[in-house]
C-alpha cells in the first residue's frame, strides 16, 4: 500500500456511513438522545421522541394541550432540528398523547 492511498480514519468512516446511508440514522439517534438540549427543558419535560421514520419525528406528549402547543411550534422545531443536524432529516412531526411516561416537575 502506498502512502498516497492512506486516508484519515475519520474520512474513511464518514465515507463508509455515507455509502451505507447511515449518516441520517445516526443523526436521528443523536436528536433523540439529546432531546432536552435541542428542544429545551420545558418542552423536553412534556415530550419525548419515540422514533424517526421517513423524515417524520414521532413525539409522545404529556397532554392534548402540549400536542396543540407543539403543533403550533412545529415549523420552529423542524427548523431547529435540521439546523442542528446540518441537513434536512425531519420534514414533519406527529404527536401522540401518552401521559403515564411523564413525571410532574
Amino acid at each position: 500500500m502506498k502512502e498516497k492511498d492512506l486516508v484519515p480514519f475519520k474520512t474513511a468512516l464518514e465515507k463508509f456511513f455515507k455509502e451505507k446511508d447511515w449518516s441520517k440514522k445516526i443523526k436521528g439517534y443523536q436528536i433523540i438522545s439529546n432531546w432536552e438540549n435541542l428542544a429545551g427543558k420545558e418542552i423536553a419535560q412534556s415530550s419525548q421522541p419515540i422514533k424517526i421514520q421517513d423524515q417524520c419525528l414521532f413525539l409522545a406528549v404529556k397532554s392534548n394541550v402540549w400536542a396543540n402547543e407543539l403543533n403550533l411550534r412545529k415549523g420552529e422545531l423542524i427548523e431547529k432540528i435540521n439546523r442542528e443536524a446540518g441537513e434536512e432529516i425531519i420534514s414533519n412531526i406527529l404527536f401522540k398523547t401518552r401521559t403515564p411516561q411523564f413525571k410532574d416537575s
